[in-house]
């Protein structure tokens, strides 16, 4: 009777921690989901467009100077005023490579953090927990991209 008793009490216990369980994970909050097709939004970015072009301006000056340094280098009659050119260009090329990058990168950095800020606001807005790229996301999410293009522009 003792073991009854105790067993009895031991499955109303298991019952209401069951139930009180259950109760919790109903009532946690639901996440809301968004995608965003980031290559899309960087395609559409005003700015990263007038980036593109002005690296591509860039790079030709910089083909335009290597292809002179090349030119300079190969019709000098004399071995060491050959090299000393040669090393002159280089630094120079090197120097001009390297403030292109790090103006780029600066830049970049810049309308990325632009970028990651309005697809925040616009979560917030929207009450969104979660904004995944559409890469990562096989299936679900409300897609926001256009809404963010909007911003953009």
């Amino acid at each position: 009777m003792k073991n009854n008793l105790w067993f009895i009490i031991a499955c109303v216990l298991v019952f209401f921690v069951g139930y009180n369980v259950n109760n919790v994970a109903v009532s946690l909050p639901r996440y809301k989901v968004a995608v965003v097709d980031v290559p899309t939004i960087l395609s559409k970015s005003s700015e990263i467009q007038s980036l593109k072009i002005s690296q591509d301006k860039k790079m030709d000056e910089l083909n335009t100077l290597i292809s002179k340094a090349q030119n300079e280098i190969v019709n000098e009659p004399d071995r060491n005023k050959a090299l000393q050119k040669e090393a002159t260009y280089r630094k120079e090329i090197e120097t001009k490579k390297k403030v292109m990058e790090e103006e780029y990168n600066t830049k970049i950095a810049g309308i990325t953090t632009k970028i990651r800020s309005l697809i925040s606001n616009e979560a917030k807005k929207t009450n969104y927990n979660l904004v995944l790229p559409t890469g990562m996301v096989i299936s679900g999410g409300e897609d926001i991209t256009n809404e963010i293009v909007k911003k953009l522009k």
